[in-house]
């Protein structure tokens, strides 16, 4: 993922807060993907695991 997504304003609400949803390797925990990035503030998708791809 691209780094500087996470201090990009959103473009609807212009908030910096982000959760990242993130989905972990079953064997191995420590592993894990991406599978969006949306404000915290209004839901906007900046990423999902399929743009990542």
């Amino acid at each position: 993922m691209n780094i500087g997504k996470l201090n990009e304003k959103c473009p609807k609400c212009g908030s910096k807060d982000k959760t990242m949803n993130r989905k972990f390797d079953r064997e191995f925990q420590a592993h894990a993907t991406t599978k969006s990035l949306v404000c915290s503030k209004c839901g906007y998708v900046f990423v999902t695991g399929e743009d990542e791809e």
